[in-house]
């Protein structure tokens, strides 16, 4: 599902962070270089890796700018599955 050889990173504001198992979403709108904004969907791990990871329901709101570090989806639709974020805040989770 997802492609492990490639890791691409997107800027971009919350609009849905979904903490609930079996895993934890980061919904992103993301503008390209053209001003068109895309809604990415990124897959997180479940709520017990999250928490060892540091990142609880608090951790993003709607409307915060972060960016995250994925491996993309293989079909090429627009997301993928995390391997880092830098929170609004500046903070980084793994």
């Amino acid at each position: 599902m997802f492609d492990t050889s490639r890791e691409v990173t997107v800027t971009g504001t919350v609009t849905v962070f979904s903490y609930r198992n079996p895993h934890v979403f980061l919904h992103l709108d993301v503008k390209d270089d053209k001003g068109v904004v895309t809604s990415w969907a990124i897959e997180m791990s479940n709520i017990g890796n999250m928490q060892t990871r540091g990142i609880h329901r608090s951790t993003f709101k709607v409307g915060d700018v972060v960016t995250v570090k994925i491996n993309p989806l293989k079909d090429g639709r627009p997301g993928g599955n995390y391997t880092s974020v830098i929170a609004a805040d500046g903070k980084t989770y793994e």
